[in-house]
């Protein structure tokens, strides 16, 4: 009894051993990842990048935005109170739910350009059948936007352009809508001023997130 106790606990130092042995050499790898990750990304209008291995392994490294608000004062201000509160979790402070943080995220970075989709679209020179599924298929998810543009025939360097555009239009729609719905018109001082509003009221972090696969051996 007393040797497979020894025996069990010798087993447990080692693999707690080769646990923190892992995490350490685990963290050095995600940095050199994270190093070549920010340039790629920062000198291009991705905001995910994947690197691939053997046998499928693949890291997924994605630019992800944290919204938080700085001033409920200046957010009011600028969405009305009955529709912030839709956003908004009831809690003993007020924290703002991730369907708000979606649509004010772009305004916070600056990833958004003021166009519409439907402008995106026409400037891609499709036919008039491509065009209408293009309106269909495209939604502002940038690899999935990508994928369809290549299949119907755009070259993936050009798709990875347009489907940037689309990503920002969609962002600026989104934005447009909820300020609308709160009674700011496009195009007025209001909407300006609500604009620059949520600016002050919020702030958003930019933080790289790394994703491992690989096929599980069984």
């Amino acid at each position: 009894m007393e040797n497979n106790m020894r025996e069990t606990v010798n087993k447990l130092v080692k693999w707690d051993k080769l646990m923190k042995e892992g995490k350490k050499e685990q963290s050095k790898l995600k940095a050199e990842l994270q190093n070549v990750a920010v340039l790629e990304l920062e000198n291009s209008k991705k905001k995910q990048i994947k690197y691939y291995g053997n046998e499928g392994n693949t890291v997924v490294v994605t630019m992800a935005e944290k919204v938080e608000m700085i001033s409920r004062a200046y957010l009011r201000e600028a969405i009305t109170k009955n529709i912030l509160e839709e956003f908004m979790k009831t809690e003993t402070k007020y924290t703002l739910n991730d369907k708000f943080k979606k649509i004010v995220g772009p305004i916070l970075s600056g990833n958004y350009s003021e166009q519409k989709v439907e402008d995106v679209i026409s400037e891609m020179g499709l036919d008039m059948k491509k065009g209408k599924l293009a309106r269909k298929k495209l939604k502002g998810v940038y690899d999935k936007d990508i994928d369809f543009l290549v299949s119907i025939g755009m070259t993936k360097e050009n798709a990875g352009e347009y489907a940037f555009f689309i990503s920002e239009a969609f962002a600026w729609e989104r934005v447009v809508k909820l300020l609308e719905v709160a009674g700011h018109v496009q195009g007025t001082d209001n909407f300006k001023a609500a604009i620059k509003g949520i600016k002050q009221a919020l702030i958003v972090e930019e933080t790289l997130k790394i994703e491992i696969k690989y096929e599980e051996q069984e």
